[in-house]
């Protein structure tokens, strides 16, 4: 069931020498987790047709994942936008967007 390794990171804030705000990632934790991916739809943003689909990687509880963090599969990088409790701290499902729009520059 779990068959797909992904690593989750959330973004750390920091300042350089000159004062600047910097992003960086920070590794959160290292899991197996079953990806199904729900029909996508496409949206026209700024006179392109853009084509989204929802993720959810279904994996066993863990502390500490929140919305807002990075999931990365396979070197692609999603922002989580939601999390989900399956029982009592049984399962996470936790929702990612994919979409064309992230691979055009």
């Amino acid at each position: 069931m779990f068959d797909r390794y992904i690593e989750i990171f959330r973004y750390k804030e920091s300042r350089d020498d000159y004062n600047d705000r910097t992003q960086e990632l920070q590794h959160v934790a290292t899991c197996y987790a079953q990806k199904t991916e729900a029909g996508g739809r496409e949206n026209l943003y700024a006179a392109r047709i853009v084509h989204e689909n929802e993720i959810v990687y279904t994996i066993r509880h863990r502390e500490g994942i929140a919305a807002g963090m990075v999931i990365d599969d396979n070197d692609t990088l999603m922002k989580i936008v939601s999390v989900h409790e399956e029982g009592r701290r049984w399962r996470l499902h936790l929702k990612a967007v994919k979409s064309d729009a992230q691979d055009q520059g």
